[in-house]
């Protein structure tokens, strides 16, 4: 969860690293609306509320945790003494904009790094910004954030022979697609449709892929055979996918 604090240095305090060999060649407009948010992100390192004026002031902020955040509150905020390496963002990339007259539309990803006591979070993200263009200057009129789902676990060591007893189909809807779990080089894989992903112990029942932060756990029945798994969300919900052949 993160505290309006943490919104604020990561909405006005980005350090700008973009990399330009990751730009798409944008037309004149694109390359305007991008022109007005690097200029955002620039004032907002000064910490002294010029990144506002790029801001309409009934901005929509909409973070990930679904609350919504004033420009008022960012600027009251603002008023707190950040230290300069509170917050920080690395290599903003994947630019994509669409223009429709006076309205705009950005999507972007980028890298949030936040130093709490020795230790570097690091947080992937993926941005949608909405400008609308008045009296011939782009304004932020609303923006909307949320992390992406990269797991950082790190797998362990595990006797790897239990991995034959997982090896079948699973399905956890009769409209879903059959997952087929196989064993290929002593590693457990997951096959769905045209997806396919590592699944890396976290022991030798549980399981989990980079790309979900979500983990899933093995069952059996009285008698040892796998009879499915359990699907461990990240808000706490469970659901069960049962082992089909």
């Amino acid at each position: 969860m993160r505290s309006i604090a943490c919104l604020f240095a990561a909405l006005c305090l980005l350090a700008s690293m973009i990399c330009a060999q990751d730009q798409p060649k944008f037309t004149p407009a694109q390359q305007e609306v991008l022109d007005a948010r690097n200029a955002r992100v620039e004032a907002g390192k000064k910490r002294d509320g010029s990144w506002s004026r790029y801001v309409a002031d009934d901005c929509i902020y909409s973070d990930d945790d679904g609350n919504l955040v004033t420009k008022a509150q960012l600027l009251e905020h603002e008023k707190r003494n950040w230290p300069p390496e509170y917050d920080h963002s690395v290599n903003f990339r994947d630019y994509v904009v669409h223009v429709y007259g006076d309205t705009a539309v950005m999507n972007f990803r980028f890298t949030v790094h936040e130093q709490i006591t020795d230790s570097d979070l690091i947080t992937e993200m993926r941005a949608t910004e909405t400008y609308a263009k008045q009296n011939g200057t782009w304004l932020l009129v609303a923006r909307q954030w949320a992390p992406l789902p990269i797991n950082f676990r790190k797998p362990v060591a595990v006797d790897t022979s239990v991995y034959k007893d997982y090896v079948g189909k699973y399905q956890s809807r009769p409209l879903d697609d059959v997952e087929t779990i196989s064993v290929k080089d002593g590693k457990l894989w997951s096959q769905s449709g045209k997806d396919e992903n590592e699944y890396l112990p976290l022991g030798s029942e549980t399981f989990f892929i980079k790309n979900d932060i979500a983990s899933i756990t093995f069952s059996r029945d009285p008698q040892g055979h796998v009879t499915g798994y359990t699907y461990h969300r990240e808000d706490g919900q469970d659901y069960h996918v049962k082992k089909i052949k």
